[in-house]
């Protein structure tokens, strides 16, 4: 007799050659997940947690090695911000995500839900502002405080890349516009003619052509004596251009039909072609110069000194 629930023998073997396998497969499957990969100073990396760091950073498609690499790189700077007792203030850490509330124009309410969207809590949000300012604090007592640019550096630079300095010739102009009131009407723009032909003989006798921009003048920088500012070849229509390449300076132009209306129009100075004075341009090329030493001190700290301090193994 066969009990109720009970099964015979073979049933059960042939039950249990099934389930064997899965078994097998599922601790194999484990022992791939907690495989060590990697130690630093003796503790253990597993592929596990490779894995898990390349969906938290979002590295899809990143070859592992790459990743790995990437980890044990977080995982000493956390030894070394340990190590050095460097710790982020509080307020230093609510300046930070308030900086970025208001970048992003949002409030305290509209700021967690973004993050509720993306899976993370406020509170592991702070954790993860808290470890960045700890890495730049290290970052800046290792690196940044150590890289100086020196005065002879910004002239050489300058020297090799004067190209780069080049400026074209540039006029400094004045204008007085009389503005077409109907453009394509005849009568309309014989009116405005006119009175940029009878503004210029005011000019050419002598009367202050600042002035006269103030007084007559529709356009631009009336207000300022009809000055407009520098300009290169290109910037400006090209009626005015040509007739200003023709001008000698303090002259007055014949009236200047453009779309719009009448120019008259007066070089104040021309700029001769040239290059950019060094002390015009120094700060830029400290800045250049810095962030590159920054970035060349920083990738060998981070790939020499750092791993130097550290027994880092990775392994087959």
């Amino acid at each position: 007799m066969i009990r109720a629930g009970a099964m015979p023998p073979r049933s059960r073997l042939r039950v249990a050659a099934v389930l064997l396998p899965a078994v097998v497969v599922a601790a194999a499957r484990a022992e791939i997940a907690d495989r060590i990969v990697a130690t630093i100073d003796g503790e253990p990396i597993t592929a596990h947690e490779v894995r898990q760091y390349e969906k938290e950073k979002r590295l899809d498609g990143t070859p592992e090695p790459q990743v790995l690499d990437a980890l044990i790189t977080d995982k000493l700077l956390e030894k070394e911000i340990k190590a050095q007792g460097i710790t982020a203030r509080d307020d230093e850490i609510d300046r930070y995500v308030q900086e970025i509330q208001a970048r992003n124009g949002m409030d305290d309410e509209q700021f967690k839900k973004a993050l509720a969207s993306q899976g993370m809590t406020f509170e592991a949000y702070r954790a993860k502002v808290k470890t960045e300012i700890e890495k730049a604090q290290l970052v800046n007592r290792e690196i940044r405080q150590r890289v100086n640019i020196s005065p002879e550096e910004v002239q050489r630079y300058y020297d090799a890349h004067l190209d780069d300095y080049a400026v074209e010739e540039r006029v400094r102009v004045r204008d007085i516009f009389f503005a077409i009131e109907r453009p394509g009407d005849d009568a309309a723009v014989a009116r405005a003619r006119a009175k940029a032909v009878e503004v210029r003989e005011l000019a050419v006798d002598g009367r202050d052509f600042g002035a006269l921009a103030k007084q007559f003048s529709d356009g631009p920088g009336a207000d300022k004596g009809g000055e407009l500012g520098t300009f290169a070849r290109g910037e400006m229509e090209r009626e005015v251009e040509d007739a200003i390449s023709k001008l000698d300076r303090g002259k007055v132009s014949e009236p200047v039909q453009t779309a719009t209306g009448f120019h008259l129009l007066r070089v104040d100075e021309r700029i001769s072609a040239g290059h950019k004075a060094l002390d015009d341009v120094k700060d830029q090329i400290r800045d250049t110069l810095y962030n590159d030493a920054l970035e060349e001190r920083f990738q060998n700290w981070l790939s020499r000194d750092l791993r130097e301090r550290h027994h880092v193994e990775v392994l087959d």
